[in-house]
């Protein structure tokens, strides 16, 4: 992807989280709950950041290898669960260190919610004007990818606005008659899931997707790529749509929650399988 050299993943004895994650800024995302602080509570200090161990991905990356060669998916099962339980430290250090990809799903959501019932205006706006002047789908999505994503130049902004155009690429592609305005609830969680499919994909390429650079036909690369892809896009919907069924409010009054959960629970269910 106009690289001389391949990414070799992250390293181990640095932080699980890097220190400018929390500094993205993330536009028009709903705010998350803040817990109430009982009045005799002291302010917590920080917890030191964990380093992540030697060899971390060292189990992900031979199921990896595994995977890349033979298609199975217990192969992936149990790449993506040592991915997740050593690689990453666990499930719910995945979901934090997937906390711009959270706060973007929810930000979709938000918009797309706020877009059908007309309180939007912003957006609904400049969609509008696109539609009146005879704009294709490109246009329209990079009106929405410059709306609920970060700009800026880290790895995770430029994955989530990468995410968020292929989901509504994806979209465009299968509902080309589509009224993007007036999304079903249906249709924005299909939405939000499909994002996060490509957003946990990106993480998990970016770290130990190496193995796939030994495959010498692209076709094959190409398509255990997008079976990875699709594999995670099915976990993750699966979860979604059971924090839905679980929410008594719609739309849920802490979206960043269910998408974070969401993502934790995904690799909870993986890490069994190893």
């Amino acid at each position: 992807m106009g690289t001389s050299a391949s990414h070799k993943g992250a390293k181990s004895g640095v932080s699980f989280d890097p220190p400018w994650l929390d500094d993205i800024d993330v536009p028009n995302s709903p705010p998350e709950p803040q817990p109430e602080k009982k009045q005799s509570e002291e302010p917590a200090s920080p917890p030191a950041p964990a380093v992540a161990p030697p060899a971390r991905f060292g189990g992900a990356r031979r199921n990896m290898s595994d995977y890349v060669k033979t298609g199975s998916r217990d192969s992936l099962r149990r790449a993506l669960g040592h991915y997740s339980k050593t690689g990453m430290g666990g499930a719910s250090r995945v979901a934090s260190r997937m906390q711009s990809s959270t706060r973007v799903g929810a930000g979709m959501y938000s918009a797309f919610n706020a877009l059908r019932s007309g309180a939007n205006q912003t957006l609904a706006n400049e969609l509008s004007k696109l539609q009146e002047s005879g704009a294709d789908a490109y246009s329209i999505i990079d009106a929405i990818v410059g709306y609920v994503c970060p700009d800026g130049g880290s790895l995770d902004e430029v994955s989530t606005r990468d995410s968020v155009s292929a989901a509504l690429s994806d979209l465009f592609q299968k509902n080309p008659d589509i009224d993007i305005t007036n999304l079903s609830d249906d249709n924005i969680w299909s939405l939000v899931s499909s994002f996060l499919g490509y957003e946990a994909f990106n993480r998990v390429q970016l770290d130990i997707g190496q193995a796939f650079e030994s495959m010498d036909s692209l076709g094959n690369r190409l398509a255990r790529l997008n079976d990875m892809r699709e594999y995670l896009e099915s976990e993750i919907a699966a979860q979604l749509n059971t924090l839905r069924k679980e929410s008594a409010q719609k739309p849920p009054s802490d979206l960043q929650g269910i998408v974070r959960t969401a993502i934790e629970r995904t690799f909870t269910v993986f890490e069994v399988a190893v």
